[in-house]
Parts: structure tokens; C-alpha cells; sequence
């Protein structure tokens, strides 16, 4: 009987994909970047039944009556928990009307979808985590009001507001993939995805970050959206490369104090020297869009000025990748190794910082990211540089740093597959059964399993356990394509090895 061979392949390596929030508003429309969303529609049309009555005067809904005719309807039906939606609404009430459009977007694009419009048990935003007591009085008006029935009969309003937008909305993400020369818009079980509402006030573009998805939510509005959703995009692809750079990056630290000093610089940039560096380049890259050396120049001043101190570092850098042809992901060490430290601090000794800085109307909320998941996001990039020691201290070090199984779980998974890569198949074996024991989601609990499975043949040569192995990747309904693509082929490698052997 064959045995399988005793080392795998990492290029199989593929952590597990997070579910779609809510629904997608077209049929067939799951795999679209911009889209409607049946979240959002119940949850912004709940608030409206309950007194959410920002914009709805403004000439931009004189072109989109949809809102009205949503209100209306809602205003003729028989309600019983609108009273409790009312004083829900009243007593959540935000001081202005972004902030108060804002929680409620939060929660519609972290609540799982309908009946029961659950949050997530823990890591919520503030914004979202307020409103927990929202998902049972939601679930009884998407009931109590047939929501079901009325997005339905609005899709084609919807539609129509997607048809307007969707040329600037696609040459932002595509002008973003030429610049980066990016192939693709994802991997890795990351997501970008851009939602309308005709149901908020207009004038909105509200980004969200959270974890590995990232979400850009637009109401109706005059204003050019293409610069704000072109650097969302821009930070989708460029997140995390500073996790797999985190090394060459810390080198460049010592600049760190002076975006410290910077008055109208956000806390989070000041906080995280990682978004910074990635928010900087965003900068330059705006800069080099540009036409016109002058206007370029404004931007990249403005910017420094604003405390985003690398912005000149890269847009210098910049011009230099821009003359060869090797794409931004592979390219950028080499921006951030170029850095000179000597350099920038002279040249940020002479920049003024402005004391405010002039934002367009954009809301944006991060969800909290626990310090072991971003230690598992770095040892993850030192895995992919093939750094395989440090990537085991790193698995290593966030299980001293949560006591969440889930994350366990995924630390497990990791020093696992550095186990197979070191041919240390007897460890690696049990770090794959204690990954399991953790729950670290199902798509990696999926992997588990194939690993199991060819390690059990490469051992013992179990074909039995390992068939059960391959199959329970098979029953798994968060197993990627590509994982029950190789466990259905070793099953088929077993059933050959059997048939020779009768």
C-alpha cells in the first residue's frame, strides 16, 4: 500500500472565509462588491417607522422616492412593538445625525441576518455594542411588518440608485487594482464589499473595518464618492502587508513621536504605528493620481501637515515603482526598507501641524481588535516569508495573550502546519487535534481535517481513520472549494490503493 509523502503543501494553507453579512439584495448577486442589503434595509427602515427623520426633506429625495413610499407603507400597517421600537429609538438617540446613522449601520452589518438579527456574543464596537437589546425588537417588526414582502417590492428602486453609482464606484476600485496592479479583489477569506441605503440621510459614506471584511455603506448624494471609497479599498489591500512586514516596519518606530505630536491626527493612527504607515502610503498614492506636479506636492504637504508623516517618504518612493513592473504587495518591503530614518526626522522638524483637519462627511468605526488576534495576523505573514522559527514564537506567544478558544484554536492550527513544514509529523498530528478541540472556526477546522487525514496515512497507514478525515471535510459546510477539492482526491487516491490491493 502507498503511503502518502511525510511533507505537505503549504500552498494549501487558507484560513477560514467569514460568512456575508445579511443578504444580498439581487438574486444571483452574492459574489457583488456593490449591492443593497437586506440588514441595512430592515434596520434603517425600522428607525424611520420610529422617528428617524434626518435628510428626509432634501432635494436628492425628491429623485429617490423610495423612502417615502417605505415610511408610508410602514405609517398604514399594524405594528405591535412600534411603541418599543419608538422609545428604543428615543432613548438611543445620538447628538447629531451622523453619529446617530452610524451605531445603527454598525450593528445592520454585524447582526446576523433575519429572523433573529443576532449580534455576535463578544468584540463588538461600542457603537453596535449598545444596541443589543435591538435584535429582539427587529426580529418582531421584520415580522410584524412583512419586511420580507416590502424588500421585495423595492428592489427595483434599489437597483435603479445602483445603476447611478456604480460607474464611479467601479473606476474607484478599479483605478486602485491598476495602481496597485493588483489581479484580484481578494483572498484569503477576506472581503470588500460597498452597499447603498435609500433609507439614511443623504450625504453619507460610512467605512468599517472589522477584523478582515471591510465595508463602505453610501446614501444618496451629489458628491464625487470615488477618493473615499477608492482609499478603503486602497487600505483593503494594503492591511495586510503591514502585518507580513511587521518587522521592517517596527524599524521605522523612532518616527513614531512625531505623529504623537500631530494635534489633528486621529488616536488610532497614534496608537497603531501599523496604520499609520498604511494610511500614509493611501496618502501618497492619492497624491500620485494627481495631475500635475504642483497639485501632487499640495496633497503630500497637506497630509504631513495633518500628521500623516510618511506620506512624502512613500510618494518619493512611489514615483520610483511606478517605472518598473513588479506589483505593490511585492514591491513594498523594498518602500518601507528605503525609509530613512535620518532622513524624515529632518525633514519633520520643519513640518507645522495643523491644529484640525478638514474631513468630508465620513463616519468610521473599527471594531476592537484583541492583541492576540493581531499577533496571529503577524505570525500568519511570517509564515507566507516562509520565517518559520519566529512564526512559532509568535503562534506561540497568543496563547499566552486570550483565553478565547476560537483564537486557541487558530494558534493551534498555526504551529501545526510549522510543525509539518519542520517534518515533525508526530507533534504536528496532535497541534492539528488540539487546533479541533478549540473551535477555530470551520473553515480552518476543515484543514484540520485534511491534515489529519494525510498524516494518518503517512504514520500508520490507517486508511480507515483517514478516510473518516477526508469525508468530514467533505460534510463540513464552511470547507473552502479548494480544501474539499484535495480531500476529495485523496479519498479517490485511497479507493485506487484498495482496488490494486485486491
Amino acid at each position: 500500500m502507498r503511503l502518502f509523502p511525510a511533507l505537505l503543501s503549504l500552498s494549501l494553507l487558507l484560513p477560514p472565509a467569514l460568512p456575508a453579512a445579511g443578504q444580498s439584495g439581487r438574486a444571483g448577486a452574492a459574489d457583488s462588491q456593490f449591492d443593497s442589503n437586506l440588514n441595512l434595509f430592515t434596520t434603517l427602515a425600522a428607525i424611520n417607522a420610529a422617528g428617524y427623520d434626518a435628510g428626509l426633506n432634501t432635494a436628492i429625495y425628491q429623485r429617490y422616492q423610495i423612502r417615502r413610499q417605505v415610511r408610508d407603507e410602514l405609517a398604514r400597517k399594524n405594528i405591535p412593538c412600534l411603541p418599543d421600537l419608538k422609545d428604543f429609538y428615543r432613548k438611543h438617540k445620538k447628538p447629531n445625525d451622523t453619529a446617530d446613522l452610524s451605531q445603527y449601520i454598525s450593528f445592520a452589518l454585524l447582526a446576523a441576518g433575519p429572523p433573529g438579527f443576532a449580534l455576535p456574543p463578544s468584540e463588538l464596537p461600542e457603537d453596535a455594542s449598545a444596541l443589543q437589546e435591538l435584535s429582539g425588537l427587529l426580529a418582531r417588526f421584520y415580522s410584524e411588518a412583512d419586511i420580507a414582502g416590502l424588500w421585495k417590492r423595492s428592489q427595483a428602486a434599489y437597483n435603479f440608485a445602483i445603476g447611478e453609482y456604480q460607474p464611479a464606484v467601479l473606476k474607484a476600485v478599479l483605478d486602485a487594482n491598476v495602481y496597485t496592479r493588483s489581479l484580484n479583489t481578494g483572498y484569503l477569506g477576506r472581503r470588500f464589499q460597498i452597499y447603498i441605503d435609500v433609507l439614511g440621510a443623504p450625504d453619507q459614506i460610512q467605512i468599517r473595518s472589522y477584523k478582515d471584511d471591510y465595508f463602505v455603506v453610501i446614501t444618496p448624494t451629489a458628491a464625487d464618492l470615488q477618493v473615499e471609497i477608492r482609499d478603503a479599498y486602497l487600505a483593503y489591500l494594503l492591511d495586510p502587508l503591514s502585518f507580513k512586514y511587521a518587522k521592517e516596519i517596527d524599524d521605522k518606530k523612532k518616527l513614531k513621536r512625531f505623529a504623537e505630536e500631530a494635534p489633528a491626527l486621529d488616536l488610532v493612527y497614534k496608537d497603531d504605528f501599523s496604520l499609520l504607515v498604511t494610511k500614509s502610503l493611501i496618502k501618497a498614492i492619492d497624491s500620485r493620481l494627481l495631475k500635475g506636479d504642483e497639485k501632487r506636492q499640495l496633497a503630500v504637504d497637506q497630509a504631513m501637515r495633518e500628521g500623516f508623516i510618511l506620506t512624502a517618504a512613500f510618494a518619493e518612493q512611489l514615483a520610483l515603482y511606478e517605472k518598473q513592473d513588479t506589483a505593490m504587495r511585492l514591491y513594498y518591503p523594498d518602500m518601507v526598507a528605503a525609509i530613512d530614518v535620518s532622513k524624515e526626522q529632518k525633514r519633520l522638524k520643519k513640518v507645522e501641524f495643523v491644529q484640525t483637519a478638514s474631513r468630508p462627511l465620513i463616519a468610521t468605526a473599527q471594531i476592537s481588535i484583541p492583541e492576540a488576534e493581531r499577533t496571529l495576523e503577524a505570525a500568519e505573514g511570517l509564515m507566507e516569508n516562509k520565517d518559520y522559527d519566529s512564526a512559532k514564537k509568535a503562534f506561540t506567544k497568543a496563547l499566552g495573550e486570550t483565553d478565547s478558544k476560537p483564537l486557541h484554536g487558530r494558534a493551534y492550527y498555526g504551529l501545526a502546519r510549522v510543525a509539518v513544514v519542520q517534518k515533525q509529523q508526530a507533534q504536528a498530528k496532535g497541534l492539528f487535534e488540539r487546533a479541533l478541540e478549540n473551535e477555530p472556526g470551520s473553515g480552518t477546522a476543515a484543514w484540520c481535517h485534511y491534515y489529519l487525514g494525510r498524516l494518518t496515512l503517512s504514520l500508520s497507514g490507517d486508511t480507515d481513520r483517514a478516510k473518516q478525515e477526508f469525508e468530514a471535510v467533505l460534510k463540513n459546510e464552511g470547507s473552502s472549494a479548494r480544501v474539499r477539492e484535495e480531500a476529495e482526491k485523496a479519498l479517490q487516491e485511497i479507493s485506487g490503493d484498495k482496488e490494486k490491493d485486491q
